[in-house]
């Protein structure tokens, strides 16, 4: 990942109650948590997650980041859809089936593509014109996450389509909250369970059912509970395991291509920087031209 002009600071979120300036860190944190939790698999689905994964990835971005009160709704939702925007934008260019002459640098985390190919792509495609001077470090960790079934052309998705599927899915899960309490909520005179409880001909009849479903949903409910806790252990063991694995196997290779970097503080930094797991992540995210400043004050620091 390379930092460089990767996201804009300002989320895309407008509410003129809530708007949220995301820095580069936090962005690394919630993008690893993604990833994290796309590897657990409980919260998967086919393009992407399914509905309640917001409120996971909450959870999963306070353990790291205590203080900067992050929350579901607004903050993690607005500015998923920003990332996943983006991303579907230039994963339509690098991998799209009616786009050819694009390519992905993996080092600048840039597109490139001749000017030819670029003016004629982005004749139909203004939205793209942003990433040919534009840097965006997250592609492949959200290529993880939602490009599955893409590259076999299962899933032909366009950005549009993509932005499209995200205002379904905040309607199901609206739908699926109103359904929800309409099902269970048994004290309200408005609800009318005659089609969930079957008619009988004593009101105790009507009292057993009621307390069978009772007792159907506490035990649903404490089996979620008991695989939330198990996937919350896994998220830390194997999710960012996986990750940081990657990324320590590259760390030697990384410091050893740092122009100016001594071999003191190459082994130093070797030494160090593993110690800090979300410093690591950041190192790898930026450009060439950074790593030489950004190594030298860690070792000051720590």
């Amino acid at each position: 990942m390379s930092r460089n002009a990767s996201t804009p600071p300002v989320d895309s979120q407008t509410s003129k109650r809530t708007i949220r300036k995301w820095s580069f860190e936090e962005d690394v944190v919630l993008v690893q948590c993604m990833v994290d939790l796309h590897n657990i698999g409980t919260h998967n689905a086919d393009t992407g997650f399914k509905t309640g994964y917001l409120l996971e990835l909450e959870r999963m971005v306070a353990k790291k980041l205590p203080n900067a009160n992050i929350k579901a709704k607004p903050h993690i939702e607005s500015r998923i859809k920003t990332l996943k925007k983006d991303w579907s934008i230039i994963f339509d260019m690098v991998q799209g089936n009616c786009t050819s002459g694009f390519g992905w640098d993996s080092q600048k985390n840039m597109v490139t593509a001749e000017d030819a190919v670029w003016e004629s792509y982005l004749s139909s495609h203004k939205d793209a014109s942003q990433f040919r001077t534009r840097s965006f470090c997250f592609y492949n960790e959200l290529s993880q996450i939602y490009a599955k079934d893409r590259a076999t052309g299962q899933d032909a998705q366009t950005a549009a389509d993509i932005l499209e599927d995200i205002a379904l899915e905040e309607n199901a899960e609206i739908n699926e909250g109103t359904e929800h309490e309409s099902q269970f909520e048994f004290g309200s005179d408005d609800i009318d369970i005659s089609s969930r409880i079957p008619q009988t001909s004593t009101s105790s009849r009507r009292k057993r059912k009621a307390s069978e479903i009772d007792e159907s949903i506490t035990a649903a409910t404490l089996l979620g509970d008991k695989l939330s806790e198990i996937a919350n252990k896994l998220s830390d063991s194997i999710g960012s395991e996986r990750v940081l694995q990657q990324k320590l196997e590259q760390l030697d290779g990384v410091l050893s291509g740092i122009e100016g970097l001594t071999e003191e503080e190459m082994d130093i930094a070797l030494s160090k920087i593993p110690d800090h797991p979300s410093q690591m992540l950041v190192f790898f995210s930026l450009p060439p031209s950074r790593k030489l400043g950004w190594v030298r004050r860690f070792l000051s620091t720590h």
